[in-house]
């Protein structure tokens, strides 16, 4: 029984529902536990029988000519089109940001080796140690924001958004030939 229910898509109450018992009883029945009233039985057994010349079937789609599938589906298209289009547009914004990102990344690591290598010549407790200390730390916080966490973080949206464009790309194609299928 718990496989028809669950092919049906029906909870226990509905079950019981539509054979006129309990939900306990239903789940007593699905757990081998106990038989179901003679009522229950035959419209148990009718339910099954339907559901096996169902099964039996072969559906086969027609096509569907109605004004209303077509304003549909051409709206659709046309959502799918235009979250394509968002999609491709904030592809090139995310690359270009990753770029500037990593070249930021670059000139930043190159000036802190040029300050720590300076630090190293200049005397502690000095004017210039200190001046120097101070530029070093602005440059730490400045790598911070083009650090390479950020910049995995921007790739891994590339890749989603690639996904997302895919999918739009995948979808339009579908509901054309669709749209084919149904104007023939």
């Amino acid at each position: 029984m718990k496989e028809i229910r669950k092919d049906l898509n029906l909870t226990q109450q509905e079950m019981a529902s539509l054979l006129n018992v309990s939900r306990s009883a239903i789940a007593m029945y699905e757990k081998g536990m106990r038989e179901l009233p003679a009522a229950a039985s035959l419209a148990y057994n009718k339910l099954m029988l339907f559901w096996q010349q169902s099964m039996g079937r072969q559906r086969t789609l027609r096509p569907i000519n109605s004004p209303f599938l077509q304003v549909e589906q051409t709206q659709c298209v046309a959502r799918l089109k235009a979250c394509q289009e968002r999609a491709a547009a904030t592809i090139v914004h995310i690359t270009q940001q990753l770029s500037a990102m990593e070249q930021k990344h670059q000139k930043l690591s190159q000036q802190l080796h040029v300050l720590q290598s300076l630090m190293q010549d200049a005397r502690p407790g000095t004017l210039q140690m200190s001046l120097l200390k101070n530029r070093e730390q602005m440059v730490l916080i400045r790598l911070s924001k083009c650090s390479p966490e950020r910049r995995q973080m921007l790739q891994f949206r590339l890749q989603v958004l690639t996904a997302r464009q895919k999918a739009a790309l995948s979808g339009n194609v579908i509901l054309q030939q669709q749209a084919a299928v149904n104007n023939t």
